[in-house]
């Protein structure tokens, strides 16, 4: 007889979700010079503006040498390094985009490099070619950036911008991006995923707060990995546990709240 470790995650809280643009495209295409120009507008505007960088290249993410590296080497899987006025926390294992931006804390808009599979919030191009644009839309495009070095001859039915007006791009992010959606394809928007709510709110036919997993933000995660649940489900568990804690000392003003727990489980 062997025994499993199933770890069962359940959180209750409410938080408001920064407006998400994510800027892709292909290696190389000046999606850095973009992210920069983009944050450093919306940052003059007077927003709380976060970053997120993907890379498929397995790079180092600390000093060789340093205290923190040393740590990492002896066999740590989670280390931070702490200052008076900055942190930095390395963990080695897989974190997805969602879990990376919760860990960001309160911030007004979320600005992403990259994540071209991602189909969760909205996007701003950075064609090398002609052709790129294609390749790398989704539906949920809401301008192409031209950078001058580029071979992009500046043709889209998308709203172009050159590089130099950061201006012109910071009022079409914020007046069309919109909170990251969960990517748990649950149905309980009433579209099909959440791409396709994505595209609707893009349209005006729909709105983020149609999301019920954010909306109500329950998660439940079976195994590190999050399990889609519809709307009434949701509800009813969120309501029991919420009115359990309630009744415990100590419990009656939650806004928050974690459980986990792992369940021991014979074969």
């Amino acid at each position: 007889m062997g025994e499993h470790l199933f770890s069962h995650t359940y959180s209750y809280g409410v938080m408001t979700p920064p407006r998400t643009v994510a800027v892709v495209g292909f290696k190389d295409s000046g999606k850095t010079r973009v992210v920069e120009a983009l944050v450093k507008e919306l940052t003059i505007r007077g927003h709380k503006v976060g970053t997120i960088k993907h890379t498929a290249e397995n790079i180092g993410f600390d000093t060789p040498g340093k205290d923190t590296s040393r740590h990492r080497e002896a066999g740590s899987k989670a280390t931070a390094i702490l200052h008076n006025n900055a942190g930095a926390l390395f963990i080695d294992e897989h974190i997805s985009i969602h879990d990376t931006a919760k860990m960001l804390g309160s911030l007004d808009f979320l600005v992403i490099e990259g994540f071209k599979s991602v189909n969760t919030h909205a996007r701003v191009l950075v064609p090398r070619m002609d052709d790129d644009i294609d390749k790398l839309r989704n539906g949920l495009e809401i301008a192409v950036v031209k950078v001058p070095e580029s071979g992009f001859t500046g043709k889209s039915d998308l709203p172009v911008i050159d590089l130099g007006d950061a201006s012109k791009l910071a009022d079409i992010v914020m007046e069309q991006g919109y909170p990251m959606l969960p990517g748990v394809d649950c149905h309980g928007c009433g579209y099909d995923d959440c791409r396709n709510l994505g595209e609707a709110i893009l349209r005006g036919e729909a709105e983020a707060r149609q999301c019920v997993v954010n909306t109500i933000s329950f998660v439940l995660k079976v195994n590190d990995e999050s399990v889609p649940l519809g709307g009434f489900v949701r509800r009813a568990l969120s309501n029991m546990l919420l009115g359990f804690v309630k009744s415990l000392k100590g419990g009656e003003k939650a806004s928050k709240i974690e459980i986990v727990f792992e369940v021991e489980e014979d074969e």
